[in-house]
This record gives structure tokens, sequence and C-alpha cells, in this order.
């Protein structure tokens, strides 16, 4: 038969492993979430290119194969082109934009990512003025519509 210390010695040990599974719960969540919660600053000069292209870029790790269908299509990029974009460390997100700068500057992609790889700090914003396409341009007021549709294709709202 248990007596009373068997039984409060049991449930001690109840609530340690009670606690323990829950802070490894909360240390989980946390890995989760911050993984998925990086903000890129593409430094467009207008909050909703940006908010779009972080939004972009998270959906894109959930659909890959769409995002790289979705870039071909809206700028005219061989998927060749745009595996090899995504295999030099630039998150979705960046390739994206890239792409639409390569397509209204008449640049090869390769060209647009090198010329951002050289003045990285400068960022993206600098590149696009660079290359002309300036806030408040038609290329500028086309970028954002069409990033607008893309963001909704790759994350399943058409």
């Amino acid at each position: 038969m248990l007596d009373s210390r068997d039984t409060m010695k049991g449930m001690e040990e109840d609530k340690t492993m009670s606690k323990k599974s829950i802070l490894v719960m909360v240390f989980l969540c946390s890995l989760l979430l911050g993984a998925g919660a990086q903000v890129i600053v593409f430094g467009m000069g207008d909050p909703d290119i940006d908010a779009g292209l972080n939004e972009l870029n998270a959906s894109a790790k959930l659909n890959m194969p769409g995002f790289q269908a979705e870039v071909a299509l809206a700028w005219g990029q061989p998927a060749a082109s745009i595996t090899v974009a995504l295999s030099q460390g630039l998150s979705p997100g960046e390739v994206y934009l890239a792409a639409a700068l390569a397509h209204f500057s008449g640049k090869p992609l390769n060209v647009v990512i090198e010329l951002y790889k050289k003045d990285k700090a400068k960022g993206w914003g600098a590149l696009a003025k660079e290359l002309g396409i300036k806030p408040g341009s038609k290329e500028f007021k086309l970028l954002k519509e069409t990033l607008e549709g893309s963001r909704k294709k790759v994350k399943g709202k058409k």
C-alpha cells in the first residue's frame, strides 16, 4: 500500500515533468516563430513594396515551385536563372526583386545580382534608382502592382 509520502513524491515528479514539457514546447515554438520572422529591409522607398516582398519571401519558403513559376511568368526569367539566383544565398524576395529590376533595365538577372553584391551596403533601393526605377515611375508602379498579384498567387489566394 502507498503511504502519503509516496503519493506526494509521485505528484512532484509529475509537476517536474510537466514543467520540462512546457519549457521544451516554449523553446520549440520560439525557434519556429523566429525562423519565419526574418524581415528584410529592401529600402525601396515604399513600405508596401517592402512588406509585400517580405510576405512573398515567407510564402515562397512554403511553396518554392509556385514561387519559381511566378517569377518566370511575371518577369520573363528562365527557371534555370531563378534556381541559380536562389542558390547564391539570396532570399526569394530578393530574387523576385532582382528579376523585376532585370526585366525593367533589360539586363540579365545574373548581372543585376552582381551589381547588387558589389554595393550590397547601399541596398536594393539604391540599385533600383541606378537602373532608372525610381519611386513614382511607371516601372515602380508596375512593380508594386505585379508584386501584389504575385504575392497572392504564391500564397494561394487568387
